[in-house]
């Protein structure tokens, strides 16, 4: 009785050691195989996701852009360069006496228009005309001396030498009068050309020092515009080319003129060539100064392709129109076909109001887009609507 129950207790100490064992090797094949299913399902669902996904997009048409087109039109225009410039006065001076003086007379007034060789000032020159007649009265005597020596030697009754001293006697008394008068000429400010006078600087009893600006004489008519152009404009540049300015400071005008001057050289700095053109100024609207406009006019018309300026996309890598292509002729589909679009890249030329040149990559009579190109990309289906102007018609006569 003893014996059995000994050996009984080995055997249930041996079964409680290797229980935890068994429940330890349980617990990781249950954490392992819970695993394998959520990742397992988690991969599952994501590429029944995918799958789903693509099968979508595969049969999903976007819906069409909605756009608004016009008609890549021809016309014959005449070349035109369009640049900036700013009135510039044929003659313009600031009028100034050549010598000190006090201001003994004013003959003008402000604004007003005067005649070439009109007195406008004058200093005073009272010692000046003192001198001057002493000098008149000196070379008086002289004179009376000289031709009484030149009769006195057509008798030969005087000496040679006598009659040299005479003559240079006279001569030197004429120019010390004539170098007074001038200096008296001097002591007055008179108008070089006509002119209008700008506001005067000057008062009556004032002393000015020579070189002092007593008002600015401006011829209004002809007038200047000064522009510069591009060097690779040079070869449609020639003198007497017709010329249109117009003003931001009056802008319901419109001047003609002509090219007067063009600079036989460029610039070697900005690549620039200076050019003047004329303008007759008759009822003196223009105002040296003045910024304006300048569209210079080429000699001939020339066949062009143009489209509005608001179809290009303007771009770093390069301008672009977006093209409509129409839907292909003879498919049977249940639904409408729409036409679609595709970019093309073009080179703009000059322009004339909201229409642009394109010097290559259209062709007349191809169908463009205007408006609801930033909504586009390649192939997309469009949807044209046109109802609503936006492009203004543009003339054949720029």
């Amino acid at each position: 009785m003893y014996n059995n129950r000994q050996s009984s207790i080995p055997l249930i100490k041996v079964w409680f050691m290797k229980k935890p064992f068994k429940l330890a090797k349980n617990r990781y094949w249950i954490v392992l195989a819970s695993a394998i299913v959520i990742f397992g399902g988690l991969w599952g669902f994501n590429l029944y996701r995918e799958q789903a996904i693509r099968s979508f997009f595969r049969h999903y048409v976007p819906p069409p852009v909605v756009v608004a087109t016009t008609r890549v039109r021809s016309f014959r225009w005449r070349h035109v360069i369009k640049t900036v410039g700013s009135v510039e006065a044929v003659q313009s001076v600031a009028l100034s006496p050549d010598l000190s003086g006090q201001v003994t007379g004013i003959f003008f007034h402000s604004g007003e228009f005067v005649r070439k060789g009109t007195q406008l000032v004058a200093l005073n020159d009272v010692e000046e005309e003192a001198t001057l007649r002493s000098l008149v009265a000196t070379t008086a005597l002289d004179r009376l001396q000289y031709v009484r020596q030149k009769e006195l030697l057509t008798r030969n009754l005087t000496a040679l030498s006598s009659f040299d001293t005479a003559r240079a006697a006279y001569q030197s008394a004429r120019a010390d009068a004539a170098s007074e008068a001038a200096v008296i000429a001097n002591m007055q400010v008179r108008a070089p050309f006509s002119g209008r006078l700008g506001i005067r600087l000057v008062n009556l009893g004032q002393y000015l020092t020579a070189g002092t600006t007593v008002a600015t004489l401006t011829r209004v008519a002809p007038l200047y515009v000064s522009f510069h152009l591009p060097e690779q404009d040079i070869s449609r540049l020639h003198p007497d080319q017709r010329v249109r300015l117009s003003l931001p400071a009056d802008p319901g005008r419109r001047f003609s003129g002509q090219v007067s001057v063009i600079n036989p050289t460029v610039n070697s700095a900005t690549r620039l060539i200076h050019v003047l053109a004329r303008f007759k100024n008759t009822h003196g609207w223009l105002k040296a100064g003045m910024f304006g406009r300048l569209t210079v006019l080429g000699r001939h018309r020339v066949q062009v392709t143009a489209i509005p300026r608001i179809a290009v996309s303007y771009s770093l890598y390069g301008d672009t129109v977006w093209v409509v292509d129409p839907p292909p002729a003879h498919v049977e589909t249940p639904k409408p076909v729409l036409p679609t679009v595709r970019q093309v890249f073009v080179k703009p030329g000059f322009s004339h109001g909201a229409w642009v040149a394109i010097a290559h990559g259209l062709a007349p009579g191809m169908e463009i887009v205007t408006q609801g190109q930033i909504k586009l990309h390649k192939g997309d289906r469009i949807r044209i609507n046109n109802g609503i102007r936006v492009v203004p018609e543009a003339g054949s006569h720029p």
